[in-house]
């Protein structure tokens, strides 16, 4: 099970970018496989390079297919044992691999730059891309196209489009959930329905004319935001006489379908067909945060709080020791065993986790039981709070929920933060392509719960979308004071008396009267409120909209508010949008008048790292939080 990665000398000749890509790839790859690096043509030849059919082959593709006969040769016997290939173009020019390859399908360097809005000097963001996503290939643990699809859908008029979407799902062997078929009568609905969006893996949301007028729809839309799953957006039917959504989970549809005919339970192959793709894509990108969950771990061993030994590398299989606190005498750690999984766990990889344990010699003593406390397998889900974590030691709980705990452990009783102690979160979706989208939502959840985790108060500007997933997540962290934990801040333009009175209830509300009732003006001075919070210590941007004609970005006033106040500003750039390009200003000033006092090169792995959640917890350390 090995990663080999051709140097692109050998490919290619000399090419600056290809170079660049090849270093990022090579050590993202080397942090998480067995990863064998292939720098000439005598490498080729050496029985280390002689591939299987558990490996995967990244190179370089060229313009004119004139390779060299010994990398040839080397392909045509990985074709014979059955590797997988990873060919990519460095440009659009290079997109076709050489002709004894199987899959003629690159990957677009320069395309996918493009699609997530960033800039070239990102290009690391998108060779961890490409490493954890040719990981994720050669691990089960992380992707599995056979998924769990949640089908969400107005009964009034997308009951039979939904129809047809089941019995396709059906055909193709998903696993899916559709409340009409799939709740018994005497059921509680909404109680069925949670349940089983806790165990899927994406959310197929088929948009018709009346779904925003569906208060259940609303509920599942919120519900899967909060549990930051992803969502597939499929609107169909006409685009006039539309209830509008009050629920988005991106700034616009993944597909569009006018002309469908919502009155048959039928649909066409193709589109069901590039629906289960897209959520295959999406729910893949989602898995890849393992990579910063487990980064996260291997901090705290570093730091000598938790010591954390490989069990099985295909598996993602280690044993945590935490060493126990607060007694007089010795005692042992606690020791777990933990697997990471990308996607939620079928009944099959339980036996599989179950079996693994045993085989490497963890079995149960007849008298005195596992010589473990608990063997957990840590999906991307939301956190389980069931009564199974106390009374059975094997059982699936949330990667990030486990981690923060070890985090949260280690720190020991955290004191309260002081009153300068509040983070001001900025950005909005950037104009991506609406499955890169997700990369925000990511962002979002892990700075937030990072913020809340360490007794910090959250500081935003009001997004419909956006405050009901802060909403929830602080009342998941903070049940207790949660309202006094999120600061809102409101344009009276947008919204009456009501909505901030209804919005108290989940926050701490400031509205700011509209000025001459004038979009911008309000706007700013909503703006200025916000960033003039007494408590506010620094400022975090994610995404954020792009120059548009005549609409100057958000950010950037939010941004040049918060340096008048001498406030440090942080920019999240592989979220993309606005805060990749301002990042990239800097980068290319060599960080000149940098937005903070931190270190550059802690500044451009805020720019390029998509492990957003052990990005939030080193920026708050070194805030001192």
């Amino acid at each position: 099970m090995r990663a080999f990665i051709v140097d692109p000398s050998i490919t290619l000749g000399n090419d600056d970018q290809a170079c660049k890509f090849y270093q990022f790839c090579l050590f993202e790859l080397s942090k998480h496989s067995d990863t064998k690096p292939i720098q000439n043509d005598i490498m080729l030849h050496q029985s280390m390079a002689q591939p299987t059919d558990k490996d995967i082959i990244i190179f370089f593709n060229r313009v004119d297919n004139d390779y060299s006969a010994a990398f040839v040769t080397f392909l045509n016997e990985a074709v014979h044992a059955g590797a997988k290939f990873y060919p990519i173009a460095i440009t659009s020019a290079h997109r076709v691999p050489p002709k004894c390859i199987p899959d003629p399908q690159s990957y677009d360097v320069k395309d996918a730059l493009e699609r997530r809005k960033l800039t070239s000097v990102q290009l690391e963001t998108i060779a961890i891309a490409v490493a954890r996503d040719a990981v994720s290939i050669l691990q089960p643990t992380l992707t599995r196209r056979n998924m769990n699809l949640f089908l969400s859908h107005r009964r009034s008029d997308g009951e039979a489009i939904a129809g047809g979407f089941y019995d396709a799902l059906c055909l193709r062997a998903q696993n899916r959930f559709r409340d009409l078929s799939d709740i018994l009568v005497g059921e509680n609905a909404q109680e069925v329905i949670e349940n089983n969006l806790r165990k899927s893996d994406a959310v197929i949301f088929l948009d018709t004319p009346q779904s925003g007028d569906s208060p259940w729809i609303e509920l599942e839309l919120k519900m899967a935001l909060s549990m930051n799953l992803p969502i597939v957006w499929v609107k169909l039917g006409e685009a006039t006489n539309r209830v509008n959504l009050r629920i988005k989970p991106a700034d616009a549809p993944h597909f569009s379908e006018p002309t469908v005919d919502l009155g048959l339970r039928q649909v066409e192959q193709n589109l069901v067909d590039s629906v289960i793709h897209k959520a295959f894509e999406i729910s893949r990108d989602k898995a890849m945060s393992i990579f910063g969950n487990l980064q996260r771990m291997r901090e705290l061993n570093r730091e000598g709080k938790i010591t954390l030994e490989t069990i099985s590398e295909q598996f993602y299989m280690y044993q945590v020791n935490i060493p126990r606190k607060g007694f007089r005498y010795f005692q042992r750690p606690m020791t777990h065993l933990v697997s990471f999984y990308g996607r939620i766990p079928k009944e099959d990889d339980r036996a599989i986790f179950n079996n693994s344990i045993l085989e490497q010699g963890y079995s149960k003593h007849p008298r005195l039981g596992h010589v473990y406390d608990a063997a957990i397998m840590l999906a991307p889900m939301a956190s389980q709070n069931n009564q199974d974590l106390v009374d059975d030691p094997h059982f699936v709980d949330s990667c990030d929920e486990y981690v923060s705990s070890l985090e949260l452990y280690s720190r020991g009783q955290q004191p309260s933060f002081n009153q300068k102690k509040a983070v001001i979160v900025s950005g909005a979706f950037p104009d991506c392509e609406p499955e890169y989208q997700q990369a925000l939502w990511n962002g979002l959840c892990a700075f937030i719960q990072a913020i809340l985790d360490r007794n910090g108060t959250v500081i935003f500007g009001a997004h419909p979308t956006f405050q009901q997933v802060i909403f929830d997540i602080a009342k998941l962290r903070r049940p207790n004071d949660f309202t006094q934990a999120i600061h809102m801040f409101i344009s009276k333009h947008f919204v009456t008396q009501a909505t901030i009175d209804e919005a108290s209830s989940h926050s701490t509300v400031t509205g700011v009267d509209h000025v001459e009732s004038d979009r911008g003006k309000s706007l700013t001075a909503m703006r200025k409120a916000m960033i003039s919070h007494e408590n506010a210590a620094c400022m975090i941007v994610l995404g954020g909209k792009t120059q548009r004609p005549g609409i100057p970005p958000g950010v950037d006033e939010e941004i040049e508010l918060a340096r008048s106040r001498n406030l440090p500003v942080f920019l999240i750039g592989s979220v993309g949008g606005r805060a990749a390009e301002i990042a990239t200003g800097f980068q290319d000033s060599g960080w000149q008048n940098k937005p903070n006092h931190l270190s550059v090169e802690f500044n451009q792995e805020l720019m390029v790292s998509p492990d957003y959640a052990f990005l939030a917890n080193k920026l708050l350390d070194a805030l001192g939080f």
